[in-house]
């Protein structure tokens, strides 16, 4: 079987996207991550992805002792990159 992110258009005004996902995800988002990603970026958007290898599905609610334990640190990264916090915290 497979999960389909789901069906959308890339808006008029396109918006700042980060992805991030396991190429292990059980249910099979990567592929559709970086089609996503794609489809943003070539009509013009701003887009980051992450793909990890392994942290499987919803690794960001738990530490697994795996490099995807650190995503959002990567968020943040790019929030302030993109404006959307305006400090770094100490």
């Amino acid at each position: 079987w497979m999960t389909v992110i789901g069906e959308y258009e890339v808006p008029e005004k396109i918006p700042p996207m980060f992805l991030v996902c396991a190429t292990d995800d059980e249910l099979l988002l990567a592929a559709d991550s970086i089609e996503l990603y794609s489809k943003w970026t070539q009509n013009g958007g701003t887009s980051e992805l992450h793909m990890y290898a392994r942290g499987g599905h919803g690794f960001g609610m738990d530490q697994k002792g795996l490099p995807s334990d650190n995503w959002i640190s990567l968020f943040y990264e790019w929030a302030l990159s993109e404006g959307m916090v305006t400090s770094k915290s100490p």
